[in-house]
């Protein structure tokens, strides 16, 4: 067989064809993100620390979901990898009840406790007001969006990338859309600010569930589909408990990493509204490259799963260096484009606002430095997720996210008076570390050992 580096050339471009559309769904994702500021942004800047405001206490109450997504990909994965077609698609019905029960509960709490959760984050009385609205609304639409997540999560395991790059490209044209007519008042439509946002996001999250329903429909000619006669609503009590060893400390991977993003917020917050304003400039920025390191992830989360299904470590481990390797080509394209570009990039968000854009494009160097760290560390640890390894992934979370960064953020920012500089010089220093202690783990090789 042809090979490439060491790496099979038919392996390379399975990898590859799993990878680009995840990718380009991720990038999309982050680029409706900036997008949906920069719209916000046309209101005022409390406006924009209003929305921001709302962003860490939204990916709190999502994490549970995305511990389940982690435990859902690993588990159907490694069974269409041992070729169990019928196990894997009883396991994707069993984590949508789940998904869907999760989701009941925990947007019915946030939608009442909405004004304590903004309060926490950072609100003041200039925000409190935009962001409980705004908060409010957008938990509707987070219910549908979590069940969607979680079929994206079982089709990314069986190699489906394509269909969920649809279901989010879809879902972020109806954001867009109707972010036009409804925060301004465009074409007719009334002129709703803030709450046009959140009624805009909520309505692209219903359309992204009813395409990810769509595509799970029966007789589609893929291995999972949805029939709920033939799969009654009960829990599959054995099956849930393995699931449970992985999805348990993949919460707390991403508890450790909502925490400790949480403090880091809110040590940005307290530099003042203007000063958080840019934080959330920069910040989204920052997640544009991370989320499309999560599509390198994903392709190598289900492919680690599928190789470990198929006994075949080897395999396993050669997928993981191609995606990382990818992840690195791409994070260098990202970090030139940072360090080139970013005042013109600044300046969509600024509206001619010289203070932003020029104070913002230095911390923007920052971001361009981490680029590389952020992809290594993404991909790595979606290869460990793959195999199951998630207690590795949660416990360097803990101690480089939850503890070192804002311990790290606070001293930069206030005892050596770096302020908005010292914020982004640990969120460097963390990404780094963590790239280097995931990589650590990578290469011992243990995690090939995991039986799920």
């Amino acid at each position: 067989m042809v090979k490439t580096e060491g790496i099979p050339v038919s392996l390379s471009r399975q990898v590859f064809q799993i990878a680009w559309p995840a990718a380009l769904e991720a990038l999309l994702v982050g680029v409706v993100d900036l997008v949906d500021m920069a719209m916000v942004s046309s209101l005022k800047l409390t406006a924009v620390s209003a929305v921001g405001v709302t962003s860490q206490p939204k990916r709190i109450l999502l994490m549970f979901t995305l511990a389940l997504n982690v435990a859902a990909t690993a588990l159907v994965s490694r069974r269409i990898g041992a070729g169990e077609k019928k196990e894997a698609n009883h396991c994707m019905h069993q984590f949508l009840w789940i998904s869907i029960f999760m989701a009941l509960v925990l947007y019915a709490l946030g939608f009442l406790l909405a004004a304590p959760l903004m309060k926490l984050s950072g609100a003041n009385s200039e925000t409190l007001g935009d962001a409980v609205d705004y908060f409010r609304i957008l938990v509707i639409g987070q219910i549908p969006q979590a069940v969607s997540l979680t079929i994206n999560a079982c089709l990314r395991a069986e190699g489906k990338t394509r269909v969920t790059l649809l279901t989010n490209t879809a879902a972020n044209v109806v954001n867009l859309i109707f972010n036009y007519f409804l925060i301004q008042g465009n074409c007719g439509f009334p002129r709703l600010a803030v709450k046009g946002a959140a009624i805009a996001t909520t309505m692209g999250s219903f359309a992204a569930f009813l395409i990810s329903l769509y595509s799970i429909r029966r007789k589609n000619g893929g291995i999972l589909h949805l029939d709920l006669k033939g799969e009654p609503c009960r829990p599959d009590l054995p099956l849930l408990k393995g699931a449970w060893k992985v999805a348990f400390s993949a919460f707390h991977e991403q508890f450790f990493q909502r925490l400790g993003i949480f403090a880091f917020a809110r040590i940005a917050a307290s530099l003042g509204t203007v000063e958080f304003a840019i934080y959330q400039f920069i910040m989204n920025l920052a997640n544009l490259q991370g989320y499309t390191y999560d599509g390198f992830a994903s392709a190598a989360t289900a492919l680690t799963g599928q190789s470990l299904g198929m006994k075949e470590p080897e395999r396993a481990r050669q997928t993981g260096k191609y995606a990382v390797w990818m992840g690195y080509a791409t994070a260098g394209f990202i970090a030139l484009s940072f360090a080139l570009f970013r005042h013109p990039i600044l300046s969509v968000f600024a509206k001619g606002d010289h203070y932003v854009i020029q104070h913002g494009g230095a911390l923007l160097l920052f971001v361009a430095v981490s680029c590389i760290p952020c992809s290594g560390s993404t991909v790595y640890a979606g290869i460990l997720r793959g195999a199951g390894d998630t207690r590795a992934v949660a416990r360097i979370t803990l101690w480089v996210v939850a503890v070192l960064r804002p311990v790290a953020a606070w001293l930069f920012c206030y005892p050596l008076k770096l302020y908005q500089y010292g914020i982004w010089a640990s969120f460097t220093l963390a990404h780094t570390l963590r790239w280097i202690c995931l990589y650590l783990h990578w290469r011992k090789g243990c995690w090939t050992q995991i039986e799920l």
